[in-house]
């Protein structure tokens, strides 16, 4: 019996040890929402789709649908990412999708969501970059940045599935905008933690 391949971009949510040599990757995918997909024997050395199962990689997937769960056929990076270089950014990206991870329920697609995390990815990217000979340096990363980033993140995740009641943030992450978060902090968090309570998901 044969059955259909699923192609889509992903980003890794999660990914959980399976018995001796497989894994369950959690996948936050551009067309078919949120799935957890079987890859087998990939804990082995030999696996040629264990070097592309990293935490937070956006990658392209094969998948199929099967009768219990999703068998990961192939897998392939797209773009790699520098969040593992820097803590503070590391521990916002990762409680940010978490949330995302936690709130959406069932295999419905969220694009809107999808292009927002590489949104995020490619900030993270910018500013961990060096700036080349002759620019000036960006402002050095620090713990305020981080808070606004984490909670920016959890705002924008609100909103697209639909939870979020306050004002609208813009779309893309700047550094203005991340302190500005930071200095908003105690009535955010109140409306942040208003909007999760209302999801009844909690």
């Amino acid at each position: 019996m044969s059955y259909a391949i699923y192609k889509t971009d992903a980003i890794i949510a999660r990914v959980i040890p399976n018995g001796e040599s497989s894994l369950d990757v959690v996948f936050l995918t551009k067309d078919l929402g949120k799935i957890t997909a079987r890859a087998q024997g990939t804990r082995k050395i030999e696996s040629k789709m264990r070097m592309h199962i990293k935490r937070y990689s956006h990658v392209t997937i094969d998948a199929v649908r099967g009768k219990s769960v999703w068998r990961l056929t192939g897998i392939s990076q797209v773009a790699p990412h520098k969040i593992f270089a820097n803590d503070l950014f590391l521990k916002s990206i990762h409680r940010v999708l978490r949330l995302a991870e936690f709130l959406i329920q069932g295999e419905e697609p969220h694009q809107e969501l999808f292009e927002f995390f590489l949104k995020l990815f490619s900030y993270v990217d910018a500013r961990l970059s060096v700036a080349a000979p002759g620019e000036e340096l960006f402002q050095p990363i620090d713990k305020i940045e981080a808070e606004g980033l984490e909670i920016f993140g959890v705002v924008q995740v609100l909103e697209k599935l639909g939870y979020w009641e306050g004002e609208k943030l813009a779309e893309t992450p700047t550094i203005e905008i991340l302190k500005k978060c930071s200095e908003c902090k105690k009535e955010l968090v109140a409306m942040i933690n208003e909007s999760i309570g209302a999801t009844q998901i909690v």
